[in-house]
């Protein structure tokens, strides 16, 4: 029997939504651009705020001017990361990325990553003319919320890039990873969205039990934001437990059906266990049950949770896929409505 206790005891205890974390509708009540298919965001050189709009990559000085176009591509943007001399580095959908120059203008350098890993889903510049790249193992970030808390499968690759090809693996087997930064000593750390946890290249897990299912990771003044794309849901931690009805669920029906975390808040009966969330004397109420939600955490500099801004299960601007601090100021990527918050100072 202690053996019993000591084994269900090992696993770090899941956060809750409490305390610094407790609910607020500080994403609802922020200012915002309506962008098509947004994305990923980055700071450039020159200060400008950076930002994925499908296939596209636009500018912005300041936040209420009109969006400058930067480059157009012929597939969808999934990562995008600004180097100190002006350069940006951007990943598509086929798994090839490329280098655009301080111009704007597209450089010779650009390759494609291991087709197996997926396309790159987060990336930065690294050492010298180094571009590191993140590979989630899934097609999409849709995909990887449909599907990665119900496999086992560690597939997400960390790998730097240099100009003449070389690549050098920093990590591998990785489950579902999203995000990558620095941290305060300059090593490399990583978020994966079902594990719910934060780990560096050398697979030490630095911190673990977030409440979320976790996306990119920023690096500010004093800590970090993390941009999560969904909190975690209670009936999906419970079903990790039985067994047949998951592999029942799984060899059944389309994977974007699974009982599983969305990025899209709107209801509909083709989705399973909407009942509980649907309506209550005609409206949603905060705090029914949603398989989305809105969330940023803002970490300190050991990835304790210090504040939050949230949209909850009533609300629209959900599946937070990016979060940073541009001039003093949160700024964050909700895909489900399609926005680029501005949330107003960090503290």
């Amino acid at each position: 029997m202690s053996w019993f206790f000591k084994r269900a005891t090992a696993k770090p205890p899941v956060m809750t939504l409490e305390g610094v974390l407790g609910p607020n509708s500080r994403l609802d009540e922020a200012r915002s651009i309506s962008v098509d298919r947004p994305d990923a965001i980055a700071i450039d050189a020159a200060g400008r705020l950076v930002f994925s709009s499908g296939a596209s990559v636009f500018a912005l000085d300041h936040f209420n001017d009109a969006p400058r176009l930067v480059h157009a591509f012929d597939d969808t943007v999934t990562a995008l990361a600004a180097s100190p001399d002006g350069r940006l580095a951007i990943g598509l959908a086929t798994g090839r990325m490329h280098v655009l120059d301080p111009a704007g203008i597209a450089s010779s350098w650009d390759f494609h990553v291991n087709a197996d890993a997926g396309p790159v889903i987060d990336c930065l510049f690294g050492d010298g003319d180094e571009i590191v790249t993140l590979q989630s193992g899934y097609p999409s970030a849709d995909a990887a919320l449909s599907m990665a808390p119900w496999e086992p499968a560690r597939k997400g690759v960390l790998a730097a890039h240099l100009p003449d090809g070389g690549v050098r693996r920093l990590a591998g087997e990785l489950h579902c990873p999203m995000g990558v930064t620095r941290d305060r000593a300059g090593d490399l750390v990583i978020t994966e969205l079902d594990a719910a946890r934060v780990v560096d290249a050398k697979g030490q897990v630095r911190r673990a039990g977030f409440p979320a299912y976790m996306g990119r990771i920023r690096k500010m003044d004093g800590g970090f934001a993390l941009a999560c794309l969904s909190r975690r849901d209670p009936l999906i931690e419970f079903l990790r437990s039985e067994r047949r009805f998951v592999d029942e669920m799984k060899s059944t029906i389309d994977p974007r059906h699974w009982i599983s975390p969305r990025a899209n808040p709107e209801f509909s009966a083709d989705f399973p266990i909407e009942l509980g969330a649907t309506r209550l004397f005609g409206e949603i109420k905060p705090w029914a049950p949603s398989f989305s939600y809105g969330l940023i955490i803002l970490l300190d500099e050991d990835f304790m949770p210090i504040g939050s801004a949230q949209s909850r299960a009533n609300g629209r601007r959900h599946a937070i896929s990016n979060a940073l601090a541009w001039k003093g100021d949160l700024v964050a990527v909700s895909r489900a409505s399609g926005e680029i918050l501005y949330l107003g100072s960090v503290t």
